[in-house]
């Protein structure tokens, strides 16, 4: 007991521990029982509220999905829906299972009666009432199946929701009690709880009570003993016999005190070798500080030269790179003012600082100037020079200036652009100038980011001008159907694409609905788009056409092809084909070829009746020559026809050739009228000739062609008869040919398209006419390369006038022998007549003989090759076309290439014009069948002569 006692007073920690450990102990038992004591009340609480709580939600939800069942059996009584029948299932499973839960409970009787009822009715309802009342129900017997399901009071259903608002009160009422039960339990609980701590407080103040006796005291005087040796009085501590750490600590502290003494002087000379270290952090200081300021200039520096990397990284636009480089570089640099100038052939430039005048003559002197080294060498460079007057500005005293040369080099190492920088009064050292180079080799990299953007750009305007100048509409499509881009031909075709570059994104089904109004029949022109986006044809057909109605009429030809990059296919091109002038050039064809078969059966059948009753018939001379006249006319209209067709497709081949002579418009006029006028009927002619003197340069027979067809469409469009009146006159050296009618007259609307080929006017009256729409159109070809020109005026129902203009020629006195009628003798003349047609040419033998010319008529090339030498006649005439296997051309290659015949004069008649390679061989003379015999023979005399 001794030494636990010695051992207990040895240590104040101890001593104290020993006293908290008691005082904690008597709070932890006291705490235990209290708590202990709540967590059984409040078990027994939970336990009970909690079973209520689970008997009122069971209940609830037995209730509900009662409830649920009758409501969704009603629903599907009303509306026999399938989703309702299983519903009523779903909610028999919860509600089994809630009655399964329930039954685990501790239950009432009353409570296991309710329960046993609503199990019972619901097995009833489901086996018995359920069945019948669906069956009612598909039968819509509602009276039957009204008195089968009964909602009464009765109703276990029912009761059972009023159970359950029983039991619900029920409960509450219970839980209101225990709530009432807990807190007085909880409350007497909390006033032992009191009790028990005032009287652990009352035993902890005498505890420290006796600590503070034991501890305090002593400490208080030590605390003494040390103020007065702070204050430097040397004291002597009383002696302690204390076995604790208060003993313990009052004899270290007098022996402290003693090296405290000692140790005085040692930290003196301490002290003062801190305030020598301490001036030299001083020091340091300022260093650090000098550092800072570099490191502040620095950060400026890199935050401007990144605002200059900034800037080129985010512009591509060739002026505000300019602008941005100089005045970032001028920044940067802390120069006075700075020029960039681009070495391309516009010189672009920019500036700092400079004015325009001076900007201007830089340039000017660009290629002899300070760039010169530069561009030379490829090599920065600095110029130090005396300052010019502006520079001067108001200083008096002299001033220099450095001028920084800095060439700007592609990836080829060319330059490009060069910038100069300058400083006023300041230099430019050599680390600055490495700095400088090193910002330049940036900038070359942004000039080359330039050269590609614009070598892009121009790549890609070249194509959109390539594609808009494509006068077919093209439509890029991705693989979902969804259009890139379109040209201009296709947004004229379709008036939804309204863009400035061509690049939009409109999906399928927008375009589809878009241009539904405006497509003709939409539905198969959608639905070969789709299958062009899907498959690439529709059912084997890859193009069709559509008609549109907006912004205009017109027919398109639509075809597809896939686009493929590296082998994958990315994209589908569909090309939009304006086909209107082809439809309606077919269309006018397809009339022009029924009008053609009429125009040429109807004097056909003229010509072969008539034929027959002069052969198989004995007619007076009268008939005979009033038939024989009819078959004239008639062939000549065949031949016109012939003529005009064989015209247009000349023209169209560009094979037509012209003969230019100078000719009287008097004397063509004379002829025209002579032969117009054996047709015109009860038609007069009436001609106003202001001009006799006029002479023109034109191929005679073309431009007798055009009055030709101008006067007998007077005639023809006059069926009434009436007067013609021709007038002919000058103006202004132009020869005035104007033609009036009284007949039918044109309406407004077809003036327009009057001179194209086929085209006629649809009228009944017209139809009755006939005609092939192409003399008008052949009319307008010639006068067009006579360098003339043709105008229309018309009041429909009342007549046209035709009014042509030419160039007039200077007066030629017309030659004795053109002037001289030709009369036949007999002459020693020799001719040598190739013609393989028999009929033809016994027809111009005879017109030949009879004109006094010797004929010699071969119907066979070869024969008259192996002849002609022989033979050797004082003028040929050729057909061109003989035997399959030799034409008129190896005769003429023969004639040219014999040494006796090589001179020999040539007349060519065939019935295609090729009048070109004909002048070629040194040829003139060229017939077009069918032609007048006589023509001929006047031919071989004006060729002789």
């Amino acid at each position: 007991m001794g030494k636990l006692q010695h051992y207990y007073k040895k240590s104040i920690t101890r001593q104290f521990t020993s006293m908290m450990i008691l005082a904690l102990t008597l709070i932890l038992v006291g705490a235990v029982f209290v708590l202990l004591s709540t967590v059984f009340i409040l078990k027994d609480y939970e336990e009970e509220t909690t079973e209520l709580r689970e008997k009122q939600e069971l209940v609830s939800q037995i209730a509900d999905h009662s409830n649920e069942i009758i409501l969704r059996a009603r629903g599907y009584y009303v509306y026999l829906s399938d989703f309702e029948y299983n519903q009523i299932f779903i909610e028999k499973t919860s509600l089994d299972q809630a009655l399964a839960e329930i039954k685990v409970l501790k239950l009432s009787a009353s409570e296991q009666e309710v329960m046993q009822n609503i199990e019972s009715f619901f097995i009833d309802y489901f086996d018995q009432i359920l069945p019948k009342a669906i069956e009612y129900s598909k039968v819509q017997n509602y009276d039957a199946l009204r008195v089968l399901v009964s909602a009464g009071e009765d109703n276990p259903v029912n009761k059972l929701i009023s159970y359950s608002r029983d039991f619900e009160h029920q409960v509450q009422t219970i839980a209101e009690n225990k709530n009432a039960q807990l807190i007085q339990s909880l409350s007497f609980q909390a006033l032992l709880f009191i009790a028990y701590i005032l009287l652990i407080l009352v035993v902890s103040s005498v505890i420290t009570r006796k600590v503070a006796k034991d501890v305090g005291v002593p400490l208080q005087k030590l605390t003494g003993y040390a103020r007065r040796f702070a204050e430097g009085e040397f004291i002597e501590v009383e002696h302690i016999t204390r076995e604790d750490e208060l003993g313990e600590l009052a004899r270290t502290f007098q022996s402290m005190m003693a090296q405290i003494q000692n140790k005085e002087e040692e930290l003196v000379a301490q002290n003062e070798e801190l305030f020598a270290q301490q001036d030299e952090l001083q020091a340091q200081q300022e260093e650090l500080q000098q550092a800072l300021e570099r490191m502040e200039k620095n950060e400026q520096y890199l935050e401007k030269r990144n605002l200059l990397v900034q800037s080129l990284s985010n512009t591509l636009e060739q002026h505000e790179l300019l602008e941005s480089i100089i005045s970032n570089m001028v920044a940067i640099t802390d120069s006075d003012k700075g020029f960039i100038v681009m070495m391309n052939r516009e010189h672009s430039y920019a500036s700092i600082g400079i004015s325009e005048h001076a900007a201007a003559q830089f340039i000017e002197t660009i290629d002899e100037g300070i760039l010169l080294r530069a561009l030379q060498t490829k090599q920065a460079y600095s110029i130090t020079r005396d300052c010019t007057a502006p520079e001067q500005g108001y200083h008096e005293q002299a001033a220099r200036a450095t001028d920084l040369i800095l060439p700007i080099l592609n990836a080829n190492e060319e330059m490009v652009a060069c910038i100069v920088i300058t400083k006023v009064n300041r230099g430019i050292t050599k680390q600055e100038e490495i700095e400088i180079v090193s910002m330049v080799k940036q900038i070359s990299l942004a000039f080359d980011k330039l050269y590609l953007y614009e070598q892009s750009e121009k790549q890609r305007l070249m194509t959109s001008d390539m594609l808009n100048t494509v006068q077919e509409g093209i439509q890029l499509l991705d693989l979902d159907g969804t259009t890139l881009q379109v040209n201009r031909k296709m947004s004229d075709i379709f008036g939804l694409f309204q863009q400035s570059d061509g690049s939009i994104h409109l999906p399928l089904e927008q375009f589809k609905f878009a241009v539904q109004s405006t497509v003709v029949e939409a539905e198969p022109f959608l639905q070969f788009m789709e299958a062009l986006v899907t498959t690439g044809h529709l059912n084997g057909l890859r193009s069709m056409n559509y008609e549109i109605t907006e912004p205009e009429r017109k027919f398109i030809q639509i075809y597809g092809e896939p686009l493929y990059r590296n082998g994958q296919k990315f994209g589908l091109l569909l090309v939009h084909r304006d086909i209107t002038k082809e439809y309606e050039v077919d269309r006018m064809k397809s009339e022009f070829v029924s009008t053609v078969s009429h125009e040429l059966r109807t004097p056909l059948a003229s010509v072969l009746g008539f034929a027959e009753l002069l052969l198989h018939r004995e007619l007076k001379p009268e008939r005979q020559r009033k038939y024989i006249t009819t078959i004239h006319q008639e062939a000549r209209r065949l031949t016109t026809l012939i003529n005009d067709f064989l015209d247009l497709q000349r023209m169209e081949s560009g094979k037509q050739t012209y003969e230019i002579k100078s000719i009287s418009l008097t004397s063509l006029i004379n002829e025209v009228i002579e032969m117009q006028q054996l047709s015109s009927g009860n038609h007069q002619i009436v001609w106003q000739n202001d001009a006799p003197e006029a002479t023109l340069l034109a191929d005679r027979d073309k431009l007798q062609q055009v009055f030709i067809n101008l006067l007998s469409n007077a005639i023809k469009y006059s069926p009434n008869g009436g007067q013609i009146k021709l007038y002919c006159g000058m103006k202004d050296d132009k020869i005035i040919v104007r033609m009036e009618d009284q007949g039918l007259g044109i309406p407004k609307d077809a003036l327009p398209n009057l001179f194209k080929k086929f085209y006629r006017v649809d009228n009944s009256d017209r139809r009755e006419i006939g005609g092939t729409g192409l003399g008008l159109a052949i009319v307008k070809e010639i006068i067009t390369r006579h360098e003339g020109s043709i105008e229309v005026e018309s009041e429909f129902g009342h007549g046209s006038t035709f009014t042509v203009t030419l160039p007039s020629a200077s007066p030629h006195p017309l030659e004795e022998d053109e002037q001289r009628v030709f009369v036949g003798t007999e002459t020693t003349i020799q001719v040598m007549l190739i013609e393989n047609d028999h009929n033809l040419s016994i027809l111009l033998r005879d017109e030949l003989q009879s004109s006094g010319f010797h004929v010699h008529l071969f119907t066979e090339g070869m024969k008259a090759i192996n002849e002609i030498e022989t033979l050797n006649p004082d003028i040929v005439v050729i057909d061109l076309m003989l035997e399959p296997d030799i034409t008129g051309w190896d005769i003429i290659s023969k004639i040219k290439k014999s040494e006796v015949l090589h001179n020999k004069p040539i007349i060519i008649s065939s019935a295609f014009e090729e009048k070109e390679k004909a002048a070629q061989w040194g040829i003139n003379a060229f017939l077009v069948k069918p032609y007048l015999p006589g023509r001929l023979s006047a031919a071989i005399t004006h060729m002789l002569r």
